[in-house]
């Protein structure tokens, strides 16, 4: 693999990390289907915050 993948995959496994800690302070640990937020994709925690910011106004 390219130097500029790995760095592209590193960057996205830090941005999905950040989101999980996020979601563990609100008190979300699971999405709506019980999947562990440890075991979704970045674009699946993205939405799922964004779904719980909007919750709260």
């Amino acid at each position: 693999m390219g130097i500029l993948f790995e760095k592209v995959m590193l960057s996205k496994e830090g941005k999905r990390q950040f989101i999980i800690k996020e979601l563990i302070q609100l008190r979300v640990t699971e999405d709506d289907d019980g999947t562990s937020v440890e075991q979704l994709d970045y674009y699946q925690l993205r939405h799922l915050l964004a779904m719980e910011k909007a919750k709260m106004g």
